[in-house]
C-alpha cells in the first residue's frame, strides 16, 4: 500500500464546491486526475488513449469509500521542504504542497482545535519555522495558505531549537496590519511624518514611548514598561505634544497613529527575518572553492 502523502497546489484555490456529496466527489475526482497529469505526461497518454472512463470511476471509488471531506482546512506553511512527507505522516489526513512550491501541507482544520490540538500540531512542527493558518471551508483554503504564508515572514528565520509553530489565530491583528504594505507605508507617512527630521536613535525613543502611551498606560506604567524613570517619560511625551500637536486629542487620528507605528514595527521585523532568510539561502547554496592540490 502506498503511503506517499497526497500533493497538490497550495496555491492554486479550487471551485467553490456545493452542497451536492455526487458534485463535490466529481470534482475532486477532477483536481485529482488533473493534479496526476501536471506530475507524470505519460499518465495524460494513458487517459487520452481511452482509460479516462476506467481512471476517474477507480478515483471516485476510493474517494467515495473513504472518510468525508473536512468541513474546515488549515494551511501550514513551513520555512523549508526538510522531512516534510515524516510531518504529513505524523499528521494524517493532509495534502502535500507540489514540487517547486513554496513548501507547506493542507490539514483538517479540527486538528488544531483547543489545547490538545494545539500541543499535538506544536509537537509535530518542534525546532521548525511553520505558520499554521486560520480554519476556513474547503474552497477558500487559498485564504488560509496566504495568511499562512504572511506569518511566516514574522517566524523564525530557519529550523532549530529557537524555531516552533505560529499560529495565524493569535496574530490576526498583525496581520491585518500587514495585509497591503503599500496602503501601510501611506499610513505611516501619513500620521509619522513629525517624526521625520529626527535622528533615528531619538525617533525609536519617542516611538517606543507614544505607543505605550497610546496604549493606555500611564507615566508610571511607561516607565516600567521601558524601564526608563516617570520623569523622563513626561519629558519625552512634552516633546510629543508638540510635534503632533492637536493630533493627540483626536480619538480617530490617535488609533491610526497607533496603528502606524505597529505596522512600522511589524514591516521591520518581517524585512529582518525576510532578509536572514535570503542570507542563509545564498550561504548554503554557495559553491565550495575547491581544496589546493
Amino acid at each position: 500500500m502506498n503511503k506517499t502523502p497526497n500533493v497538490v497546489r497550495l496555491t492554486q484555490a479550487p471551485a467553490p464546491l456545493t452542497d451536492s456529496d455526487d458534485e463535490q466527489l466529481s470534482r475532486l475526482t477532477e483536481l485529482i486526475t488533473q493534479a496526476l497529469c501536471e506530475r507524470n505526461p505519460r499518465f495524460r497518454e494513458v487517459l487520452e488513449h481511452g482509460a479516462h472512463t476506467h481512471v476517474t470511476r477507480l478515483i471516485a471509488e476510493v474517494l467515495g469509500s473513504g472518510r468525508p471531506l473536512p468541513e474546515t482546512v488549515r494551511a501550514v506553511m513551513l520555512r523549508t521542504d526538510t522531512d516534510i512527507h515524516l510531518v504529513a505522516a505524523a499528521l494524517g489526513d493532509c495534502l502535500v504542497s507540489a514540487p517547486g512550491e513554496a513548501p507547506g501541507l493542507l490539514i483538517p482544520g479540527a486538528l488544531a482545535d483547543g489545547a490538545d490540538g494545539r500541543a499535538r500540531l506544536k509537537g509535530v512542527l518542534r525546532h521548525r519555522a511553520a505558520a499554521v493558518g486560520h480554519a476556513v471551508p474547503a474552497h477558500e483554503a487559498l485564504a488560509s495558505v496566504r495568511a499562512a504564508s504572511r506569518l511566516l515572514d514574522l517566524a523564525s528565520a530557519h529550523d532549530g531549537p529557537g524555531a516552533g509553530a505560529m499560529f495565524v489565530d493569535d496574530h490576526l491583528s498583525s496581520l491585518v496590519l500587514l495585509q497591503d504594505e503599500t496602503l501601510t507605508r501611506s499610513l505611516i507617512a501619513r500620521r509619522l511624518r513629525p517624526l521625520a527630521g529626527l535622528s533615528p536613535e531619538r525617533c525609536e525613543r519617542l516611538e517606543a514611548t507614544l505607543l505605550a502611551w497610546l496604549g493606555g498606560m500611564g507615566a508610571p506604567e511607561v516607565a516600567k514598561e521601558l524601564s526608563i524613570h516617570p520623569q523622563t517619560v513626561r519629558y519625552r511625551m512634552r516633546q510629543l505634544e508638540k510635534l503632533f500637536g492637536a493630533r493627540l486629542r483626536d480619538p480617530r487620528t490617535r488609533f491610526e497613529i497607533e496603528m502606524a507605528l505597529r505596522s512600522r514595527r511589524l514591516m521591520a521585523s518581517a524585512h529582518h527575518r525576510r532578509a536572514s532568510v535570503a542570507r542563509r539561502r545564498r550561504s548554503t547554496t554557495r559553491p565550495r572553492r575547491a581544496l589546493p592540490r
